[in-house]
């Protein structure tokens, strides 16, 4: 069959379609995500203080992240926190057209359909990037920064955009934002042996740094607990959370880059040039297969690592694949193949959704959201919520504090309160004034009796 000139646009229309279906599983109140809550409240509180630099969560200094990837988050709860997620799901779906973007600027239509079609359809992207995470805004900016340097010539409004969209990049998610602009200027240097993006790229590359490292100079308080306290402490160790290993990411790359990770073999085959049928753009394949590369390399340096850091490969990722197999794509599906092949995966996945498919891609709700649903619902907005276990249950806490609106307290002994939420190992250990009201899945509600406060 020949190759078509290009795709109908009625085809990139139903890939975002089915993108945004897929999505939708997921959009419901209780997340049990628990960065999602967590982001939520801190953003809820500075919002409701009219403080934008400052952040607390429970009451304590949070410095885990810089607050300027939590302003879009207030800005659509200043007018309705139901239009976060909304607002995110948003920054996805301009994701995968800037996907399509790259693919169509590196090897034409074809390429860039299909970079849109395997991002849209990785399980781990459309399942997580609708939440109110760090990681939408993250992949929107660090995709926007590569795009000037991967397919454009060079010119100064190019490197200007590129050094705007990484230091915004930087701004929400400290050295992340960094590393998908350093892995494409590396490889532009090591596959073009082009001088002029190792000079020009180290400067723009350390400029887009600049903001945040001066708004860390002018707050002492930010360069100890964010700079000290949470990027010095994940690149040496200090932090206990997380894996370690110079493995990892690639394990957590292979383990959760599905249906599509088989494919990334044919994407690194593609870049010898040898296989006759993957001869399509070789130089292209070349460049993004070894910025992603890069990138991996730059995730597997830091001793904290955790899953959710290599959803930054994701698109470059996509983007290998399309322009590897965008001419075998193009030869096997007729525009009416095609056209019928997507607009039956989009009637799949309406009635999967409606289906309950979401029961599938997550995990059980919690008890809050289940069993204990009449008891939580008493609780009155700001009323402090013992949560006793010897473990930290961050997800028990923030889904408390986002869904409810109280003020959780995590304890392993018994204090003052009027009610609690208790493991079940702790609550052998009960005061005689506190009573069980409800159990379930090894826990209690439990309130007290004589009504201390």
């Amino acid at each position: 069959m020949e190759t078509q000139s290009r795709p109908p646009d009625i085809a990139f229309a139903l890939v975002l379609f089915i993108f945004v279906v897929l999505m939708g599983a997921t959009w419901f109140r209780h997340t049990d995500v628990g960065d999602a809550q967590l982001y939520q409240v801190i953003a809820r509180h500075m919002l409701m203080r009219g403080e934008w630099f400052s952040m607390e969560y429970l009451g304590q200094p949070f410095f885990d992240h810089l607050p300027f990837g939590l302003w879009p988050i207030i800005a659509a709860q200043a007018v309705d926190e139901r239009l976060v997620i909304p607002l995110h799901a948003l920054f996805s779906v301009l994701t995968v057209g800037l996907v399509g973007v790259l693919g169509h600027r590196l090897s034409g239509p074809w390429a860039a359909l299909a970079s849109m079609f395997f991002l849209a359809t990785t399980q781990m992207y459309f399942f997580q990037t609708s939440y109110p995470t760090l990681d939408p805004v993250l992949l929107l900016l660090t995709t926007a920064s590569v795009l000037p340097v991967l397919t454009g010539p060079g010119t100064a409004r190019q490197w200007l955009l590129a050094w705007l969209f990484a230091a915004m990049a930087v701004a929400v998610k400290g050295p992340f934002g960094l590393l998908p602009l350093g892995g494409v200027l590396g490889a532009r240097v090591l596959v073009d042996r082009s001088w002029r993006h190792l000079g020009l790229g180290a400067v723009v590359f350390v400029l887009a740094a600049a903001p945040v490292l001066l708004f860390l100079a002018l707050r002492p308080d930010w360069r100890e607990g964010y700079g000290v306290g949470q990027l010095l402490a994940s690149a040496v160790g200090n932090r206990s959370d997380g894996s370690a290993g110079l493995t990892v990411a690639a394990k957590f790359i292979g383990e959760r880059f599905w249906p599509w990770f088989p494919l990334l073999f044919l994407g690194i085959a593609a870049t010898t040039g040898r296989i006759t049928w993957l001869r399509n753009n070789v130089h292209a394949s070349r460049i993004v297969a070894v910025a992603c590369g890069l990138m991996v390399l730059g995730l597997s340096l830091p001793h904290r690592k955790l899953w959710h850091h290599t959803l930054v490969v994701y698109p470059l990722l996509c983007v290998l694949l399309g322009v590897t197999l965008a001419p075998r794509i193009s030869t096997v599906f007729s525009k009416r193949r095609l056209i019928i092949g997507l607009a039956a995966m989009a009637t799949m996945s309406v009635l999967a959704v409606a289906g309950g498919v979401d029961r599938l891609l997550m995990a059980r709700p919690c008890v809050l959201a289940t069993d204990f649903t009449q008891e939580v619902h008493r609780l009155k907005a700001g009323e402090r919520v013992l949560v006793i276990s010897e473990h930290p249950e961050w997800d028990m806490l923030s889904a408390l504090a986002f869904e409810f609106d109280v003020t959780p307290f995590r304890t392993s002994a018994w204090e003052e309160g009027s009610v609690a939420l208790v493991a079940e190992a702790s609550w052998s250990s009960a005061p005689p004034q506190w009573r069980a009201l409800q159990r379930a899945r090894g826990w209690v509600f439990a309130v007290n009796d004589s009504g201390q406060q």
